[in-house]
């Protein structure tokens, strides 16, 4: 066996179904990878976990799909990607958070201390277990599971157009439905 292969040799041994090219070509990008994943997230698991889901991507790849030009090249976007959604993901929360917190703040204190937190994430949980199923499905992975809209298509097999429109309804429905009980409880 050769003891040196060039990427485009390995992506032809991957894509003719021998998995140790694969290997090859894992063991021969990964360090630099998560070098450039660390740069931007200064947290070596987050990265090394965006490494292995741009690895992933290459690997489930169609056959036809796997002429690429530079293998790197196309793990650094997928990377980059990652490394963009999780940012997004991030402020995504934040400003859920933001938003939550500036709702509660507009309460009166003395409602507020009422409402202790775990019955405000009981609400919440409740509130989100009625949502319609796709809906539900679509704002858990989203809000809990932080997948992207495009990664949350892929995994429910529906465009990101209808996620988008799933999430829309579901913040809709729990906002007004939230808002509800709060005001019934300002109201004892």
């Amino acid at each position: 066996m050769k003891q040196f292969y060039s990427d485009k040799e390995l992506q032809d041994f991957f894509r003719d179904g021998q998995e140790w090219a694969f290997e090859m070509l894992y063991k021969r990008h990964v360090i630099k990878l998560v070098a450039i994943a660390m740069q931007k997230t200064n947290d070596r698991a987050l990265s090394e976990e965006l490494v292995q889901d741009a690895f992933m991507v290459y690997y489930k790849l169609p056959a036809e799909k796997k002429e690429l030009t530079s293998v790197f090249a196309f793990l650094y976007v997928i990377l980059k990607n990652k490394i963009m959604d999780h940012f997004r993901h991030i402020l995504v929360r934040k400003k859920y958070e933001s938003h939550l917190e500036q709702t509660f703040d507009e309460l009166d204190h003395s409602t507020v201390s009422f409402i202790e937190t775990r019955e405000l994430e009981k609400l919440i949980d409740k509130e989100i277990s009625l949502l319609p199923p796709k809906c539900q499905s679509v704002f858990t992975l989203s809000r809990k599971n932080l997948l992207s809209n495009k990664e949350i298509a892929s995994t429910l097999s529906i465009s990101e157009n209808t996620v988008e429109q799933h999430m829309r309804k579901a913040l809709r429905i729990l906002r007004l439905s939230i808002m509800k009980s709060v005001k019934i409880i300002l109201m004892l």
